[in-house]
Order: structure tokens, then C-alpha cells, then sequence
């Protein structure tokens, strides 16, 4: 029996761990709703909005090796969509990090829903991130409060290993949010798409189909619209170092997610792959895939696509995270859309259709439980 898998437990790792966590000395923290005196030490921050909060910013070099956090998760606070990290690793001017908190951690939708994979979390109220940030000479991550409204409470730790000499890899952790809504009919949505040389580690998608399937005939209502979910009949694409053809191509969008016949049987996760929301009346399924075993390696660019149904001709609103490794220096990204625009589309529409496709069903069924009443009263 080998013992790698145990290695970690059976060395001492180089460097020292430390944590810096929200515990601080912050009296602005110190009265939320009138629970805890002002004078009190608090555990957390609050962020005043358009405010930015620095969780952890050192020099040297090292490794952060653990992020978690925790908000409040019920409605009407909007934290997971209003709030954005930031990471900047060494002396890069443009963050290899920046996505709203929901969205890193894998919230779908902006809502918390436990799940467990490898590198990412979110259980019983926590958000948790392990994947291994390494740096050369600096590490800055930031949060910045970009809704019209205070964020308190706030809680956090970040854990990382300080290293007496060079981490010995070049390439740095990134992780970039995008979004089409709707998207564009027969163009592929965009999960990634940058240059150097690093490792692809998978990514995130929260879909929403935008689509008219009812009324309308009953073959298109089945394919392609698939009932509203006709856009995981769309399958992935990857293409490596700039080529025409995809080196990596699928057969439907819950296929590469490790799964089939739209998510057959609705939520579950595992380590390397799960659905996090599947959802027939709002026409809404959420999914994460994680190459964390066999990475996709790329020596000058990467593009990952994904069709949003058949050809791409379903409607749909499509944001997704994804997660890579690359040296530096990497295209900057886009500016972030406002908080209110990174909200997911409302299911209105889909809650209509649905409700008017099972009209019919719910009518004869209670027709005919009438029917069974009178003969059985006779």
C-alpha cells in the first residue's frame, strides 16, 4: 500500500503557518442590533458601502492555503452579489482574482446551498476555499462593498505558510467571473479565454433558460428547448494553444459536468463534480467540475466555450467562475458589471410556463379524483 496519499502527515512542511482572521480592534463592529456592547472586542468587520477591507496583505513569500468566510445568508441581505474579492499575487497591478463572494464559493445564484467538493464549500453557513495560492514576494486579498448598503457582520480567516525560500512553482492562482444575458444565438458562451502557459482547473455555471417554449409545437417544446432545459443540450469546448479545432469537445452540458439526463436526479455533489441546483419550474441548474486530478495543461493560450443548447439556440442567461493556474502577466478582466446587474435574470417567465404546462395535468387530475369521489359515495 502506498503511502502518498499520506505524505503531507508523514513530513514537516517547510515555512510556519499563521492566520489572520476579522477578530480586530474595529469599535464600529462592537454594537450590531444592539446584542454587544460597544466597548466589546468584535470577531468581525463591517463594510460601509463602496468601502474595501484588506484581509490579508504581507510581503515575502509563501503560500495562502485556506480562505473562509461567512455573511449573513437570508434575504434581504445581498451581500453575496454586492461584496467582490480581490487577489493580487507579487507585484501584478491587475488582480489574478475577482469575482463577487456568491459566485467564488459557488452560492448558485446568489443563494446559499450546502455542498462539499475538493476545493471549494459551502456548508452550514460557511464559505471555504482550499485551493493553494502560492507568491513570490507579495499577497494582498481584498473585499470592497460594492452595494448601497452596510455588510455587518462579516467574518474571516485566512491561513497561509510563510516560506523561507521561493515557492517552487511560477504559476499563480486565478479565478475570473463572466456573464452573457442573454446570449448570443449559434456563438458559444465563453467560460475562460487568456494566454500564457498554465493549467486549467475548472469552473462553475449557473444557467437560466431565457427561452419561449410554450406555447408552441409540441416537437420543439421536447427538443430543442428540452422543457426549459434545452440549453444543457449544449456541449463544452476547450482549445488549447491557439488551435481551430477544440482538442476537447463533449456531448452535452451535464455531461461534462459528470452527470446525464439533465441532472437526472436533481442535486448532489462530490469531490471533483456536482449539481448545486436543478430546478424545472424556474429553469434554473447551477454545476462546478474540478480538474484538479488531471489538469488541463496549456503552453500559450486556453479557450473554454460551452454551447447553451444544440448549436447554441437556446436562449439563456449563463454566468460562470472559472478557476486556472498561469504565470504571469495574465489579461486583465473586464470591469465588473454593478451589483444589480450581476443579479440572476428573475424566473418569472419560466414559472409561468411551467405552471401552464402543468395546468392541463393538474385540471384532469382533479377531474378525475371528482369522479372517483362520486362513484365511491354511490
Amino acid at each position: 500500500m502506498t503511502t502518498d496519499k499520506w505524505d503531507p502527515l508523514l513530513h514537516v512542511a517547510p515555512g510556519r503557518l499563521r492566520q489572520v482572521t476579522s477578530y480586530n480592534d474595529d469599535v464600529r463592529g462592537g454594537n450590531w442590533l444592539g446584542l454587544r456592547p460597544a466597548e466589546a472586542r468584535p470577531k468581525r468587520i463591517l463594510l460601509e458601502p463602496g468601502e474595501t477591507h484588506t484581509m490579508l496583505s504581507i510581503t515575502g513569500a509563501g503560500v495562502v492555503t485556506r480562505v473562509w468566510l461567512t455573511v449573513i445568508p437570508f434575504p434581504p441581505f445581498s451581500g453575496l452579489h454586492d461584496v467582490v474579492i480581490r487577489c493580487y499575487w507579487d507585484d501584478e497591478p491587475e488582480p489574478s482574482v475577482q469575482c463577487s463572494l456568491g459566485d467564488f464559493f459557488g452560492a448558485p445564484f446568489g443563494r446559499m446551498r450546502s455542498y462539499v467538493s475538493a476545493p471549494l464549500s459551502v456548508t452550514s453557513g460557511g464559505f471555504s476555499c482550499s485551493f493553494p495560492m502560492p507568491f513570490s514576494s507579495r499577497a494582498l486579498v481584498q473585499l470592497t462593498n460594492e452595494g448601497n448598503g452596510v455588510v455587518d457582520p462579516l467574518f474571516y480567516q485566512v491561513t497561509y505558510r510563510e516560506l523561507d525560500e521561493q515557492p517552487a512553482t511560477e504559476l499563480r492562482f486565478h479565478a475570473g467571473w463572466n456573464r452573457e444575458n442573454p446570449t448570443t444565438a449559434g456563438t458559444p458562451y465563453t467560460i475562460l479565454d487568456t494566454t500564457g502557459r498554465g493549467n486549467y482547473v475548472g469552473a462553475r455555471l449557473d444557467m437560466q433558460n431565457r427561452q419561449q417554449w410554450i406555447p408552441g409545437s409540441l416537437a420543439k417544446a421536447i427538443f430543442p428547448y428540452g422543457l426549459g432545459f434545452g440549453m444543457l443540450e449544449g456541449p463544452e469546448h476547450i482549445f488549447i494553444d491557439g488551435e481551430s479545432e477544440a482538442s476537447i469537445s463533449g456531448t452535452g452540458t451535464e455531461d461534462y459536468f459528470n452527470a446525464g439526463w439533465y441532472f437526472l436526479t436533481g442535486r448532489f455533489s462530490a469531490p471533483t463534480h456536482g449539481c448545486t441546483m436543478r430546478n424545472w419550474v424556474t429553469g434554473r441548474a447551477s454545476a462546478y467540475r474540478f480538474h484538479v486530478d488531471v489538469p488541463v495543461p496549456f503552453t500559450e493560450s486556453i479557450r473554454v466555450t460551452m454551447d447553451h443548447g444544440m448549436n447554441s439556440v437556446v436562449e439563456t442567461d449563463y454566468s460562470s467562475v472559472a478557476y486556472w493556474y498561469q504565470t504571469e502577466p495574465h489579461p486583465p478582466y473586464p470591469a465588473l458589471p454593478s451589483p444589480a446587474e450581476r443579479r440572476p435574470t428573475p424566473a418569472t417567465g419560466n414559472v409561468a410556463q411551467s405552471l401552464a404546462l402543468l395546468a392541463p395535468a393538474a385540471a384532469v387530475g382533479w377531474v378525475g379524483l371528482r369522479r372517483l369521489l362520486r362513484r365511491n359515495a354511490r
